[in-house]
């Protein structure tokens, strides 16, 4: 089983001396490297005419001279393989060698680069060679089209560190950490690690509060997660997710959006004028903009929180959980600009949709989903994806779809007259639509959480006071009045003072 664990650090001074110089040498390796990359494409001859390095089309050697490569470092390997091309090769065949790549051009170069340049070698080797790797990862992400074309870094773009396998060792006893380099190093421990346990992948991160370590953990003797048989599910439930609530189950339990960042919009407004108005380069602008870093460290915080806690709750009440499949980063991209027949630009809804993508950015639908999924998948329980299309305007009754089954919160079919909250009834079509998509259409749905009346629980209501009482909405007696529930979300008022019916409203269905 695998485990992610992170640890606060406390660095020494000389520690820390050495991590904070570690930090631009390494910034300056990946721009050197990305330079040399281009620059390499930018000198090779172009035959064909899509030859354009942000162009993702399969370069095909007689018709396009895409330089994938660099320029530095020996191009040639100069060792004999025993394989090519995964075929085996004839003892002492002599084969041409082989090109390296530009990974490994670079990687070759770091010896020369370290007699000319030798204050690199007080970097770590292992960390000079990861970030080769992440660079050569970047542009391999590019060309096989799931990313942007790889940028200059800045100094605050390295967020950290990374070291081989097996190198960094954690002693409990001691709450130390060795890094390469660095030595042992304290920890806050804030859980325990066990033991039989491998480190597979660590990192020192840069946090707005310190230095972090983090380690892929890998305890071979402890077994994966296994989910439940089809066989052994016994109850199904949808989840339903919004702005202004964030959850609303097939149960009919909602939970409101806690709106975190705009708790602390104000704090963060604050924080920003004051680094605003402080001068470029000087000690008080870093201190100001350390100030705003721990904002935005305190919200994701807060977020990641609320969040453990809303999916360990949600992820125990059935055994298959059902959601909408949302393409969250295509809701809140950006709208295209548009021009009319002279090239100006007019008004492309950017400004009216700009507030609902910082809802839906603040809501943080896709990480409460991952959240969940981890959270289900230690229970054994099942998140099914399903279609969103008309889940919000589509009936759980009858099944009738209609835009004018809603309208805002409220929900009432047109064909059937049946009547919910309008998210709660979404949730509904969820559920349906997950144990109709794993094959079990009369899987029992979780059953809806209702508040009984003081009649069934004995629970005396309050009485209203002669103040409320002469209120030209309230009851006109002010003896005590008992709800009697005939259907959901419908009551009716029935006084014990001997008041006629016309004298007593009847309370109007709440929304």
């Amino acid at each position: 089983m695998l485990l992610t664990v992170k640890f606060k650090t406390n660095p020494t001074q000389e520690q820390r001396r050495k991590v904070d110089a570690w930090r631009p040498m390494v910034r300056s390796l990946k721009n050197f490297c990305l330079a040399d990359r281009i620059n390499s494409y930018a000198d090779s001859f172009a035959l064909g005419p899509f030859c354009t390095l942000r162009h993702q089309a399969e370069a095909c050697p007689l018709t396009c001279s895409v330089n994938r490569s660099a320029s530095v470092g020996y191009p040639w390997k100069a060792e004999r393989v025993a394989k090519r091309d995964g075929k085996k090769v004839k003892k002492g065949q002599r084969l041409p060698p082989s090109k390296r790549s530009a990974y490994e051009m670079h990687s070759a170069y770091l010896p020369e680069m370290k007699v000319s340049r030798p204050w690199y070698q007080s970097v770590n080797a292992d960390v000079l060679q990861q970030a080769l790797r992440q660079q050569d990862a970047a542009f391999n992400q590019f060309f096989s089209g799931k990313a942007n074309f790889p940028r200059f870094k800045k100094l605050t773009d390295v967020r950290g560190f990374e070291f081989k396998p097996g190198t960094v060792r954690f002693d409990e006893a001691t709450r130390k950490v060795f890094i390469p380099s660095l030595g042992w190093m304290k920890y806050f421990q804030s859980r325990t690690l066990g033991s039989h346990y491998k480190v597979c992948k660590s990192h020192l991160m840069f946090e707005a509060d310190g230095l972090y370590v983090v380690a892929l953990l890998d305890y071979p003797e402890v077994a994966d997660y296994s989910c439940k048989a089809l066989a052994a599910l016994k109850t199904v439930t949808g989840l339903d997710r919004g702005i202004r609530k964030i959850v609303a189950g097939a149960d009919g339990e909602v939970v409101l959006n806690p709106q975190i960042s705009k708790r602390f919009e104000r704090r963060l407004k604050i924080r920003r004028r004051r680094l605003s108005r402080k001068k470029k380069g000087s000690s008080n602008r870093s201190k100001a903009g350390r100030q705003v870093s721990r904002v935005h460290q305190k919200i994701r915080r807060v977020r990641t929180d609320f969040q453990w806690k809303l999916a360990k709750k949600e992820a125990a009440k059935a055994d298959v959980i059902g959601l909408e499949a949302l393409n969250v980063k295509g809701m809140i991209k950006r709208c295209k600009p548009k021009q009319d027949e002279s090239g100006r630009f007019t008004q492309n809804g950017q400004k009216a949709k700009s507030a609902l993508n910082k809802a839906i950015a603040d809501a943080a639908w896709f990480s409460l989903e991952q959240k969940l999924r981890h959270q289900a998948s230690k229970l054994g329980n099942w998140v099914v994806s399903v279609p969103a299309r008309f889940s919000s305007q589509a009936c759980s009754a009858c099944g009738y779809v209609s835009t004018n089954n809603r309208e805002g919160e409220k929900f009432l079919c047109e064909a059937c007259g049946h009547h919910d909250d309008a998210d709660i009834q979404a949730s509904v079509v969820i559920a349906d639509r997950a144990r109709i998509r794993i094959g079990l259409p009369n899987l029992p749905m979780v059953s809806r959480k209702v508040t009984l009346s003081p009649a069934l629980t004995g629970h005396r209501q309050v009485e209203l006071s002669a103040a409320l009482a002469v209120e030209p909405k309230n009851l006109v007696c002010s003896e005590i009045v008992s709800s009697v529930q005939l259907e959901l979300f419908h009551f009716e008022s029935k006084p014990n003072c001997g008041c006629t019916a016309q004298e007593s409203p009847v309370i109007a269905p709440s929304a």
